[in-house]
């Protein structure tokens, strides 16, 4: 794969620099043996980066943005890569909690805070709307906030659909996207602000969401997260529901839950990240962690409320 052209292609390449090493936090929602992360980890520290590997003992999938606030169980799996599970040894924690003490593990390594967190490379895309729920995203927006340590650090979450998959031999396709977010970083460090020592990596609190299509990249599109549903590569929206609720006496139980998918027929904003990626192209979506909207008329209705 000839990156060069990709960024040619989308405006993205700047004048030759030589990038420096950074300290990198890597974690993931998939689990710390996963082919994605085990792939971003020998093609980062193969580029000269200094890489700590704290991600869940096993899968934690569509965890959002949650953390553990009780004490969790840290294991050493091999040099500078730790699995992170609750305190009964068995369950993975939360994404964010292991980016969260891998950030910390960087800092007291180094004696600096890290340059960078990496989540990814998840097994299955995280576009439109279904970015919400993504352990992965979750881990970085936690990284680019101030709730943890109170010091924001740049962060890029990383998915991919049918090249990292979960269970399977890490192969070429998936070092292939770990290949890919190298040289992206490499292009963020060449950044003339960063250069001259004035920014982060990725300024004012921000992340990125890139996701990686599963055939041969188009090129790179800087997107917009898309507002439709997305589910399994289709349009679709999850529906729940609870079996005779209104039946049931006061204190008796009965099943519910996640009672099917939907087609969703509606168009999504334009420039979106799901149509871009569905036309075969990286997307790169900046995301942040705060939940501000535009809505200056409604903000002026709501400051009329009498006191």
């Amino acid at each position: 794969m000839n990156y060069k052209n990709l960024f040619l292609g989308a405006g993205l390449l700047a004048a030759s620099a030589s990038a420096s090493a950074l300290n990198i936090a890597l974690t993931n929602d998939d689990g710390w043996s996963t082919p994605g992360i085990q792939a971003l980890y020998e093609s980062l520290t193969g580029a000269g980066h200094n890489v700590i590997l704290v991600a869940p003992l096993d899968g934690q999938s569509g965890s959002g943005t949650s953390i553990n606030i009780g004490s969790v169980e840290i294991t050493r799996q091999a040099e500078n890569q730790y699995s992170v599970a609750l305190d009964d040894g068995e369950t993975g924690a939360e994404p964010a909690t292991a980016g969260a003490i891998g950030l910390s593990l960087v800092e007291e390594q180094t004696g600096m805070m890290p340059d960078l967190l990496v989540s990814g490379i998840n097994s299955g895309a995280n576009l439109a709307a279904a970015t919400y729920t993504s352990g992965t995203v979750g881990a970085a927006l936690h990284a680019a906030g101030l709730f943890v340590g109170g010091v924001s650090i740049p962060a890029i979450a990383v998915s991919t659909d049918d090249r990292c998959n979960e269970g399977e031999e890490l192969g070429p396709a998936c070092r292939e996207v770990a290949d890919f977010i190298v040289d992206y970083i490499d292009y963020l460090e060449q950044r003339p602000a960063f250069v001259r020592g004035s920014s982060t990596l990725i300024p004012n609190g921000r992340a990125l969401n890139i996701n990686y299509p599963p055939v041969e990249p188009k090129g790179v599109k800087v997107a917009r997260q898309g507002e439709a549903p997305l589910l399994g590569g289709s349009l679709r929206s999850v529906v729940f529901g609870c079996d005779g609720c209104f039946d049931i006496e006061v204190g008796e139980s009965t099943g519910g839950g996640l009672a099917g998918v939907t087609p969703f027929e509606g168009e999504d904003v334009p420039n979106s990240d799901q149509e871009w990626f569905a036309k075969g192209f990286i997307t790169v979506v900046v995301v942040q962690p705060y939940l501000n909207a535009k809505a200056q008329g409604l903000r002026d209705y709501l400051r009329q409320y009498p006191d």
